[in-house]
């Protein structure tokens, strides 16, 4: 009777957790903090166009703490540019999947110095185990010294591919084929407000922690 009655608490407490799950900054690096020279950990950089479109780490007179990421993109006559960063928090961040029917929502600061042709931009998306866009803010534009924001709702689990979300965040900088274009942004302070599926162990942790204390108070 006293292990029915145990593996009954275990599955109530499960169930619990499951249900309750807290939302966090689940934003990896959010800070750039971390990273070699000038490459962001947990970040993918990108960038083409004329001499000088860059994305990259810096710790040149950052936003705030000790590092942020700038993306310079430079146009030439017959040539565009872009920078990018992005980051995806099941394939770059290596966390669990987002909780079914929760909110997500994504923030950042920014410093701009947009010349000819320079526009900024950035986009939060949900994506399914396989890569799919199943939420999507739309490309919003960059304003100068501000902070950006956007906001999605996490949709429920399905079959296939969709039994796990992840957060994908795209921030980039653009600038016009012609020669005298800019675009550059410094970014610092990213976070990403939402609720992760917890991974067995922790809930089993959690389970067996509550055991417990319900153990020493008999």
């Amino acid at each position: 009777m006293q292990n029915k009655t145990t593996l009954v608490s275990i599955a109530g407490l499960l169930v619990s957790i499951a249900s309750t799950a807290a939302t966090a900054d689940i934003a990896v690096n959010g800070g750039f903090e971390f990273g070699t020279g000038g490459d962001s950990d947990n970040w993918v950089e990108a960038g083409g166009g004329a001499f000088g479109t860059m994305s990259f780490r810096s710790d040149s007179d950052p936003i705030s703490g000790s590092w942020s990421h700038q993306l310079n993109a430079v146009g030439a006559d017959g040539q565009g540019a872009s920078a990018v960063v992005l980051t995806n928090t099941l394939a770059d961040g290596g966390l669990p999947s987002l909780q079914e029917n929760t909110t997500l929502s994504f923030a950042f600061d920014a410093e701009t110095d947009f010349g000819p042709g320079g526009v900024g931009f950035y986009v939060l998306r949900i994506l399914n185990g396989a890569g799919a866009i199943v939420a999507d803010t739309g490309l919003q534009n960059i304003a100068n010294g501000s902070n950006a924001s956007a906001v999605l709702n996490v949709p429920a689990f399905g079959g296939g591919d969709n039994d796990s979300y992840a957060a994908f965040i795209e921030i980039s900088t653009a600038a016009g084929a012609f020669d005298g274009s800019f675009s550059n942004a410094k970014i610092d302070n990213v976070t990403l407000d939402g609720t992760l599926v917890p991974t067995p162990a922790s809930a089993a942790m959690l389970a067996l922690g509550g055991l417990v204390g319900m153990r020493r108070r008999r």
